[in-house]
């Protein structure tokens, strides 16, 4: 598949890259794939368990590893991806990538509204919520194609438009 018709969500955690990712590829006429689904299938477990079985460095190894994956239609990617510069970079040289930039007041009202446990790893010298969305807004301005921002309370399919707008203008 060329890399018109791949397209990868990328940005924080509870950003809507998976409900969003879902909805753009039913729009298009996609196949849809889930960072969750394509660790699971790669390493036979899900993430949560994995960090909890072996542990931080052996779950960013492994997450790393599953993004060689080759990808067709719309992939929702994982947070944390983009401390991993050459599999960013590798990603961006094949594929699309629509950064969801969403405010964290958003962002934390969708972690508290979840109130799940997800696999969430905090990079050395991180030490709160905030600086770690500070920290990962800073590294995705290196890693896109497309940017769509996403207010408070604007409605799921508002933001699915401006997506589908983004891909038709450029």
């Amino acid at each position: 598949m060329s890399k018109e018709k791949v397209f990868i969500f990328q940005g924080m955690c509870y950003s809507g890259k998976s409900t969003l990712g879902k909805m753009t590829a039913d729009t298009l006429g996609l196949p849809f794939l889930d960072s969750r689904d394509l660790f699971f299938k790669v390493h036979g477990m899900s993430e949560i368990d994995y960090l909890k079985k072996y542990g931080r460095e052996e779950f960013i190894e492994a997450e790393k590893k599953s993004l060689y994956h080759d990808f067709e239609g719309v992939f929702s990617l994982g947070g944390s991806a983009v401390y991993y510069p050459e599999e960013m970079n590798m990603l961006k040289e094949k594929y699309n990538i629509i950064w969801l930039d969403v405010d964290f007041d958003v962002i934390v009202a969708r972690k508290e509204k979840e109130a799940k446990e997800r696999p969430i790893v905090y990079p050395d010298g991180i030490n709160s919520f905030e600086e770690l969305y500070n920290q990962r807004c800073e590294l995705y301005k290196g890693f896109y194609d497309y940017r769509v921002e996403v207010t408070k309370d604007e409605p799921i399919r508002r933001t699915l438009q401006k997506i589908l707008i983004e891909l038709i203008n450029n």
